[in-house]
């Protein structure tokens, strides 16, 4: 009797943190601010992780600007001139949040250290480790493999060509990442089997495991204050390298075929 044909797992991959270290451009812009800041502030943080020190400030502006991690970086700047002239790093966030913060940094110098540092984001991202064996190992298998994202479509474009990967995916999708989007795609695409692998409890894995997929937690180097916890969220399984996707996607799809 004949068989039908299984239709090919789907993989859906986040992008940002998941398959290149974007992280690491913003450490490196970051850094490159806060010597910025020095400069024109005329004083030096005597903290011994100068990152942590500038994103103690980051994410306190963050969690409570409306615009989340994308706020204008112009608050950021003010907010480490206060704090390197003495202020606490929250009270620091807060005054700068407000607009009441001291007005230690001319407009225009404000004005060129925000440009550099978009400058310094515009730097190409290093590729995350196994990312390219593994995408290789998902093309060979016969994976519908997508890229889903917030953000926009263009700019995941051009990263992915820059680095070399944009011939790797059957398509990239931009959209919140709710449960129902995912739903959405697997009705069209038929599939039984689907994976989402993504570096945030939050917004990459918890949906997608709300929407009945299998769920691969990719660890970023940068994990914001405000995430929930591993075990809260349960990811059903964890990996150090993307190079171990392919070998849990063909171990699944064998446990439910029995071949």
């Amino acid at each position: 009797m004949e068989t039908r044909r299984q239709a090919p797992a789907t993989v859906f991959l986040d992008a940002d943190n998941t398959l290149w270290d974007t992280d690491g451009v913003f450490a490196a812009a970051q850094l490159h601010l806060l010597a910025a800041v020095e400069s024109a502030a005329g004083r030096q943080s005597v903290a011994e992780d100068r990152l942590a020190f500038v994103r103690a400030a980051d994410q306190r502006i963050a969690e409570h600007h409306h615009a989340g991690l994308r706020y204008p970086p112009r608050l950021l700047i003010a907010a480490l001139a206060d704090a390197l002239h003495g202020e606490d790093v929250a009270r620091a966030a807060r005054l700068a949040l407000v607009g009441s913060g001291k007005e230690r940094i001319a407009e225009d110098v404000m004005g060129v250290i925000e440009a550099a540092y978009f400058s310094d984001l515009g730097h190409a991202p290093a590729i995350r480790p196994g990312v390219e064996a593994g995408l290789l190992a998902l093309e060979a298998a016969g994976c519908n493999v997508l890229i889903i994202t917030e953000a926009a479509r263009a700019k995941v474009e051009r990263t992915a060509k820059r680095l070399g990967l944009d011939t790797h995916f059957t398509r990239i999708v931009e959209g919140a990442k709710r449960p129902d989007l995912y739903r959405r795609i697997l009705r069209l695409t038929g599939t039984r089997e689907a994976f989402m692998v993504g570096d945030q409890l939050d917004r990459d894995i918890a949906p997608a495991k709300a929407a009945g997929l299998e769920t691969i937690y990719f660890p970023g180097g940068f994990q914001p204050r405000w995430l929930p916890a591993v075990g809260k969220v349960g990811p059903d399984y964890t990996i150090a390298s993307f190079a171990e996707v392919p070998d849990i996607v063909l171990a699944e799809r064998r446990a439910i075929t029995g071949s």
